[in-house]
């Protein structure tokens, strides 16, 4: 599926997903509960548009000259090369789950794929 329609299907779902916006952050435990689906499909989907939507916040900045990249996907899909990272991170490091998932999400992939 092509990159931009992806994103904009993940982004619907996601808008779809979380109902109201809320101002906090949510945590790593949040964020992996939602992506082994124990919030139902519908946080599967949340799951998969946060991801997606760190992937391309950090691409889309580092575009614009706002932040050296620094995540660097091998050819293929980067999502599940991003969703596959993530997932294992959030699984290895269980003392990191209280922190936000943001940062989370942006570590695993720092770790997973640097820049050369």
């Amino acid at each position: 599926m092509n990159t931009i329609i992806r994103l904009a299907f993940a982004l619907a779902l996601f808008s779809a997903s979380i109902g109201p916006v809320q101002a906090d952050q949510i945590s790593g435990r949040e964020l992996l509960e939602s992506c082994n689906g124990s919030n139902g499909e519908s946080g599967k989907h949340y799951c998969d548009g946060y991801i997606l939507a760190a992937v391309e916040t950090h691409a889309t900045w580092a575009l614009w000259g706002r932040l050296e990249r620094v995540i660097c996907f091998p050819k293929g899909d980067k999502f599940d090369h991003a969703f596959g990272a993530v997932m294992a991170y959030l699984d290895s490091h269980p003392n990191e789950l209280d922190f936000e998932a943001s940062s989370i999400v942006l570590n695993a992939l720092n770790r997973a794929f640097p820049c050369e």
